[in-house]
């Protein structure tokens, strides 16, 4: 980050040498074909409805209001960073369209993007007839030597934005995402990327974050509010954080845990709870299905044969006819009773603030975004209440991608008054 220099040119139009000056690596290359001049966003006065936080799904429909709200439409394209932080899913693009709307309390954001996959699983449980092991899908996907994705990451899609916090962040002003250091990195590699890490550029300097990951989203109807800091400095340390909370248990925790194999002395990893009729609720088991009278049952036990004992004496037996595949990997997929990585709990504290609905349309998702104006985290929340501009930025992960996102840069938020 040392000796940085930036150019900015009538028409607030970003030179390649503004990007290759925020490179600590001298072997950084960036394709900057992708980047964007400014483009205006205009909230409209209107008040939307949302479905609230822990409440019932969203079915889709968009209220007559959106009407008043003009769309911005964008081409998100995922970038060439350098150090292989994309690497398996560069060149990948979306078409995305937002509108806003503000009253005097609230500002609202629908955003719809084009996918054809629908990616709300996080790591899901299956079971290996090789190994007769219990595993966990990857987060990452995995890549052959010639850098082409032979299984695919399991990871759920997600929608980020970025704010400047009390205008701290001047860089971002212009660069928007990419003055958050993204690039500079020495994370990823041939066969398991890492991605890059996310870090403002000085201690002074702090970024809102609203991330909506769908696995949240479709089954609490909440983004995740979180803020960028400088942290210390390190490069290589991401420095991405959630928002206060009240909740060590906010937003969920991991379906895993150890046990001996029956009559040995072996440890092995498998789920920790299960439903055993194998209907699990876009990809998720809720916290609440682990409490007295819940549909989730305890996993008491294993055997060499990977079956698995329940608290309620009964079993799991992949290996059956009647079972199938359905515990097993599928093609690119998995079968359908294999069982989720992880729990959905709600956020709690300002980590709540941003509430959140989603819908897949079969070619794409709705996203319905609301936050006050105004919170009372006044530290690590952008303030909308001046109606004053406000430049963001935007990144979108699909297909599954995770740290591998879509990025647009050079937005403005404008107030229609």
């Amino acid at each position: 980050m040392n000796n940085r220099r930036v150019y900015i040119v009538l028409g607030l139009i970003v030179l390649p040498a503004m990007f290759l000056t925020f490179c600590t690596k001298k072997n950084q290359v960036f394709d900057v074909s992708t980047a964007t001049t400014p483009s205006i966003l205009i909230a409209a006065k209107g008040t939307a409805s949302l479905q609230p936080q822990g409440g019932a799904a969203w079915d889709g429909s968009i209220q007559s209001v959106w009407n008043n709200a003009t769309k911005l439409s964008m081409h998100a394209v995922v970038p060439e960073l350098g150090n292989n932080t994309f690497t398996g899913f560069v060149g990948n693009a979306t078409d995305v369209t937002m509108r806003s709307l503000y009253d005097g309390s609230n500002i609202y954001f629908l955003v719809e993007w084009s996918t054809n996959q629908k990616n709300v699983a996080s790591a899901p449980w299956y079971y290996s007839p090789g190994t007769r092991l219990w595993l966990q899908e990857k987060g990452a996907p995995t890549i052959n030597a010639d850098n082409v994705t032979f299984r695919p990451a399991f990871i759920q899609d997600q929608f980020v934005m970025l704010f400047n916090i009390a205008n701290s962040c001047p860089n971002f002003n212009t660069l928007s995402c990419y003055a958050t250091c993204h690039a500079n990195s020495s994370f990823g590699g041939v066969v398991a990327p890492d991605g890059g890490v996310m870090r403002t550029g000085g201690p002074t300097e702090f970024l809102d974050c609203w991330r909506a990951r769908m696995l949240q989203v479709v089954n609490a109807n909440q983004a995740n509010d979180a803020y960028l800091d400088w942290g210390n400095g390190t490069l290589n340390q991401n420095e991405v954080h959630n928002d206060l909370q009240t909740s060590t248990s906010n937003g969920g925790f991991s379906n895993k845990q150890t046990l001996k194999i029956t009559g040995t002395s072996t440890k092995v990893s498998v789920p920790w709870w299960v439903i055993p009729t194998g209907a699990y609720s876009n990809g998720a088991m809720m916290q609440n299905d682990t409490l007295a009278g819940g549909k989730a049952v305890k996993v008491v036990a294993v055997d060499s044969n990977g079956v698995l004992t329940l608290a309620n004496s009964t079993i799991i037996d992949p290996r059956t006819a009647a079972s199938g595949t359905n515990y097993q990997q599928v093609g690119n997929g998995d079968g359908p009773n294999c069982i989720p990585g992880s729990f959905v709990s709600l956020y709690t504290g300002s980590r709540s603030d941003v509430t959140a609905n989603a819908f897949f349309t079969g070619t794409g998702w709705r996203l319905l975004l609301q936050r006050a104006l105004k919170t009372t985290d006044i530290a690590n929340d952008a303030d909308f209440s001046s109606l004053a501009d406000q430049p963001f930025g935007i990144g979108v992960m699909f297909n599954g991608a995770d740290n591998e996102h879509a990025i647009v840069n050079g937005l403005t938020l404008h107030f229609n008054k």
